[in-house]
């Protein structure tokens, strides 16, 4: 008796936040080639937004809006990643103090970056779009910060230049993403 209460509880109690939360309850249908060209649309650089959503091993096309989202947080932190992977041999290799400091500086910016990336995809997991999008603009202002850090005769041209404009780039498709799931949900 007291387990068919205790089944007729957690069905009652689940059927309460479907009814509740009805974001849970609506099917997430798989991006569409349009919605990933209005998507692309929106950043500062579409062809790169494009090149990224339309590769194939990425099955953007079999994915949700949100799916997406996570997909391409993950391509940031693996940016950013890469490009503090650069950055450690440049730190030793600097000639002198204000070289040496730029690169330091640089790698704390992509430390916080990763940071922000890191609690984005929290905040994915949580529904919280809202939250996910001033993270990623979060982490696009450290990679600016680097940039800016970077910028005295010393550094002309940044090596790190390449790096810094593909993360700022992924940090973009996230906003854009994040921008069309605040106003889906």
């Amino acid at each position: 008796m007291a387990s068919l209460s205790r089944s007729s509880l957690l069905v009652a109690l689940s059927f309460a936040i479907f009814f509740i939360n009805p974001s849970f309850a609506k099917p997430r249908p798989n991006v569409t080639d349009a919605e990933i060209i209005t998507i692309c649309s929106k950043t500062p650089a579409p062809s790169f937004c494009l090149k990224v959503l339309s590769n194939e091993t990425l099955h953007a096309n079999q994915t949700s809006l949100h799916g997406l989202a996570k997909i391409s947080i993950e391509l940031a932190l693996a940016s950013a990643d890469e490009t503090q992977v650069e950055i450690s041999p440049l730190i030793k290799q600097a000639e002198n103090y204000t070289v040496r400091e730029g690169y330091t500086l640089c790698s704390q910016n992509y430390q916080e970056a990763v940071a922000s990336l890191k609690d984005a995809k929290r905040l994915l997991s949580k529904h919280d779009y809202r939250g996910v999008r001033v993270q990623a603009l979060a982490a696009l202002e450290e990679a600016e910060a680097c940039e800016h850090d970077l910028r005295i005769p010393a550094f002309n041209p940044s090596p790190l230049h390449d790096k810094n404009e593909e993360f700022k780039h992924y940090c973009n498709i996230i906003w854009a993403i994040t921008n069309r799931l605040v106003d889906y949900y």
